[in-house]
């Protein structure tokens, strides 16, 4: 029998710690994984278990009667759930400095009771739980991963939350100026070579009538068609010198357009056509 298939008659046979080992290995690909701590200035990788530990102690740094160091006996009394709580929910439990950690049991159930009936998060655990010898490590991180991501996802998010929107939203203002540039000087100068083959086409018309048409043609160029693409070239300028500086100015690396598409290329393509005419 394939491995495979064993698997899935465990399953069937209810194999509990097979099954509860899925279930940890679905919490830890799908929910703990993409934990990111946008407090953590460090460029240093931790780990998705040392990220969720970290959010923990900074949203419980203020609490000096709370010191989180693991997923098992800090969580003992409760004061570190109420904590979490009123760090993002301070209106939920105005007494929290009353609370001590020889009512652990209390503390317990209020944060849990709390969380179910006023933040719609499942009530994962009791107090007998956790308020034992030996807490269940995984029980912890799994409870404790809900709270993080309902807490992340609140509209009054911390100001590193409101930082985080802001420099996305840069980035994308960004990203829209590149294209607006990309566009416009594709434009351009697909205008610029068209107008070139125009003028360097040196067959002129027989009749008096068409002389005239072509005469009227070029002066519209010169005074309506050039001046307007002339200042199209001054604003692409502009555009791209303010882009890069705004990307400099958040410590990005500037955009550089594509070779055959720099203002240089303009400039050139420029030349070429003033000695068209």
């Amino acid at each position: 029998m394939s491995y495979s298939n064993k698997l899935a008659h465990d399953i069937v046979d209810g194999n509990s710690s097979l099954i509860l080992g899925l279930i940890w290995t679905i919490i830890l690909r799908f929910q703990i994984q993409d934990i990111t701590i946008e407090e953590c200035v460090s460029t240093e990788t931790k780990s998705a278990k040392d990220a969720l530990l970290l959010w923990c102690q900074m949203k419980t740094a203020d609490y000096s009667s709370v010191n989180v160091r693991n997923f098992t006996t800090s969580w003992k009394d409760g004061l570190a759930f109420c904590a979490l709580i009123h760090k993002h929910r301070p209106d939920l439990i105005p007494q929290f400095k009353t609370l001590t950690k020889e009512n652990a049991n209390h503390n317990l159930q209020l944060a849990f009771d709390l969380c179910e009936k006023r933040l719609g998060i499942s009530k994962l655990l009791d107090p007998e739980d956790v308020n034992v010898d030996y807490v269940d490590e995984k029980s912890i991180i799994t409870y404790i991963v809900t709270l993080y991501h309902y807490f992340s996802k609140m509209k009054n998010d911390s100001v590193q939350g409101r930082r985080l929107a802001k420099v996305i939203g840069s980035a994308l203002d960004s990203e829209k100026m590149a294209n607006d540039y990309e566009r416009l000087v594709s434009d351009l100068l697909a205008w610029i070579e068209q107008t070139i083959v125009t003028l360097s086409d040196r067959q002129f018309p027989n009749s008096l009538p068409r002389v005239h048409e072509k005469l009227v043609d070029f002066n519209r160029y010169r005074v309506m068609d050039k001046p307007a693409r002339f200042a199209e070239k001054g604003n692409l300028e502009v555009l791209l010198f303010t882009l890069q500086s705004k990307e400099r100015a958040n410590q990005q690396i500037p955009f550089q357009p594509r070779e055959g598409k720099m203002i240089s290329d303009v400039n050139r393509a420029w030349e070429n056509l003033e000695r068209a005419e």
